[in-house]
């Protein structure tokens, strides 16, 4: 059984879950199990795309635990370019399988072709971001959202690895993975607790080191309610997809509440975006922040979305670019601008500075504006080599995970 360094102390599995509340072994599970969670907990993945958080005071974690002298890594400065490895070099231009689009016969992996058939490579930015046609991924559980993509080795050279939130069984919420492609249907990964309902997963890449000091590269962050009172959801790190057991993020667990993080990891140390919920004379307040590594100040996001209502919501589920300079979320919008009748979930990007904030006063900009308003688009992220989005949506009646090309 391994030991976790929490809180400044190493402590026993038992320890951990007594006084902490870690939890039990969090491994993947053979295609097409089921979640052994027993509860659905709250603010899952379903039709809202949320991971919610629970009210509750007090927080949770600390500032031990969490990386460490050295517990962060990454290639250059928030906004700088992109980091780039061997290893992510040779797997990410498989990731969306590019070429091709739009006739563009002599576009290579890696690359879109524009409207005036020209060749591009799909992390070049400065232009707005268009997708083509939704295409459906059949994977196991109901109402599945948050997919996170992920480039690594595979027997023929590059494969891709997908996590998601979806509902496995009468298990309750829990975070499934497949790989790809063509896509398998996808595995649950259980975890022992009762009423787990770990949602809002993001594997870093395989050569991105870990937040957590001593854990490898890759490691798996995800959100979990806590076993205490409260019930209110915090942060975690389990070092791989197959660990039996998971490490607080405690320099990020502050408030009430936090989950759903995203994380710049080009940057040193690294920035981080998630849902934060404090109490404020007495009331609940939930808002998109960011955060630069462990000691950085919590900051608040601001961003309006086309017809000026504010973005805001539970979970705005956010994803950003290795480099940290756009930023991909939902929220709940209203076609006419009437922000107090926002109901749909629908998702859009916003180009951001080197704080981590909105570059500029300009709105949001809407992914997959041809949709019908009524249609949900949820919880959206890019693969490795920018030239996919993923998304969740309810476009054909039941909420599924679809990609689209860039173009």
């Amino acid at each position: 059984m391994r030991t976790l360094c929490l809180v400044g102390r190493a402590l026993s599995l038992a320890a951990v879950w007594a006084g902490t509340g870690c939890g039990e072994p969090f491994t993947a599970a053979p295609a097409g199990a089921t979640s052994t969670s027993a509860s659905s907990g709250s603010g899952g993945a379903g039709g809202n795309g949320g991971a919610g958080g629970n009210g509750g005071a007090g927080g949770f974690g600390g500032a031990g635990g969490f990386g460490g002298a050295g517990g962060f890594g990454g290639a250059v400065g928030a906004g700088g370019a992109p980091a780039t490895s061997a290893s992510s070099s040779t797997t990410s231009s498989s990731a969306s399988g590019g070429g091709g689009q739009g006739g563009c016969d002599a576009c290579g992996e890696g690359e879109f072709c524009t409207g005036s058939k020209t060749c591009l490579p799909c992390n070049e930015r400065s232009g707005a971001l268009s997708y083509g046609e939704l295409t459906e991924i059949a994977l196991e559980g109901t109402a599945p959202s948050f997919p996170r993509v992920r480039a690594e080795p595979g027997e023929d050279g590059a494969a891709l690895r997908l996590v998601y939130v979806a509902r496995f069984g009468s298990g309750g919420t829990g975070i499934g993975t497949a790989t790809g492609r063509p896509w398998t249907a996808g595995a649950v990964i259980p975890s022992e607790d009762v009423g787990a309902s770990e949602s809002g997963p993001l594997l870093l890449p395989v050569d991105v080191r870990s937040p957590v000091r001593g854990d490898p590269p890759g490691a798996l962050l995800f959100d979990r309610p806590h076993p205490g009172r409260d019930r209110a959801r915090r942060l975690f790190a389990a070092a791989t997809l197959e660990a039996t057991n998971w490490t607080s993020l405690g320099a990020l667990n502050v408030g009430a509440a936090s989950y759903s993080v995203a994380v710049a990891h080009a940057a040193r140390p690294y920035r981080y975006w998630f849902m934060n919920e404090q109490q404020e004379g007495g009331q609940r307040v939930i808002r998109l922040v960011t955060k630069l590594g462990e000691v950085g100040e919590m900051r608040s996001l601001r961003i309006n979305l086309p017809g000026g209502c504010p973005a805001q919501g539970d979970d705005l589920a956010p994803w950003v670019t290795p480099d940290g300079r756009v930023l991909f979320f939902q929220a709940p919008y209203n076609a006419h601008g009437d922000c107090a009748q926002a109901a749909v979930l629908r998702s859009f990007y916003v180009r951001l500075g080197p704080d981590g904030l909105p570059a500029d006063d300009r709105p949001a900009t809407m992914l997959l504006p041809n949709l019908a308003p009524s249609i949900a688009v949820q919880t959206p992220s890019l693969s490795p080599d920018e030239c996919s989005l993923f998304v969740a949506s309810d476009r054909d009646g039941q909420q599924k995970i679809y990609s689209a090309m860039r173009r």
